[in-house]
């Protein structure tokens, strides 16, 4: 994040922990520490920024009751909002995806295929995302084409918002990613932000067993960085040994 051409504290304070190799457990990356550049063999072409944010996206943990506590953990304090099931009669809570639920045709799932959404921000990168849980039955007998459709709208709701956007079908043990659409939200030079000027460059990904893929590879190159880059231990001098 930006403030003032410069990067934001705690996104800087991250970097600098990822280049000391001062990351935390294995397993688990963050956000700022994600290599990105794996992902130019799977989208080539794409700018650095996109590329970082959906390796973010793909790695960050869900919100299911096994990941709960890394979840929490690594999101800004008081960012976490817009549960669907917890919305405010008097105002509205951002990003609103209401519409875009109750809009899809029958033949779509119609307001039963989303079940619910929450909207929080990544704390190293301060990262604006919103998860949306589908119906696993309904979603299943889409088309690929209905699927994307149905991505494209949502995902273009939370752009609007200033959210990226990510899919996901299970329940609350555990989730499966579906879906992405990512945003290059970076400001265009001599366009203020929130204009009708301002064009942000977008990309939905819809492969799930691509994702799957990506995401055990990206985990496995975090892993083998983060070793590379943790001291190891030093033998004893055999000076003065008997």
């Amino acid at each position: 994040m930006l403030i003032g051409g410069a990067l934001a504290p705690n996104r800087a304070e991250a970097l600098a922990a990822c280049a000391n190799g001062n990351t935390g457990e294995i397993g688990i990356i963050d956000a700022a520490c994600c290599p990105s550049d794996v992902l130019a063999a799977y989208w080539p072409g794409r700018s650095p920024q996109l590329d970082q944010t959906f390796c973010q996206l793909l790695v960050f943990p869900t919100s299911t009751r096994a990941n709960a506590d890394d979840f929490n953990q690594r999101l800004v304090n008081e960012s976490l909002s817009s549960d669907s099931r917890r919305a405010s009669a008097e105002i509205m809570t951002l990003p609103s995806l209401w519409w875009n639920r109750d809009s899809l045709t029958p033949r779509l799932g119609g307001r039963r295929l989303v079940q619910s959404w929450i909207s929080y921000q990544i704390k190293d990168s301060a990262t604006p995302v919103v998860d949306v849980v589908i119906n696993p039955q309904m979603w299943s007998v889409l088309t690929y084409n209905e699927r994307f459709a149905v991505l494209n709208q949502f995902g273009t709701a939370a752009r609007d918002f200033g959210y990226n956007l990510r899919f996901f079908q299970g329940n609350a043990r555990s989730y499966r990613m579906v879906g992405l659409y990512a945003c290059d939200f970076s400001a265009q030079p001599g366009v203020s932000e929130g204009t009708s000027a301002a064009v942000n460059t977008c990309s939905a990904n819809l492969d799930a067993g691509q994702i799957v893929q990506i995401q055990r590879n990206l985990v496995a190159e975090g892993d083998r960085r983060q070793q590379l880059s943790t001291p190891t231990a030093q033998t004893p001098s055999a000076e003065g040994s008997l």
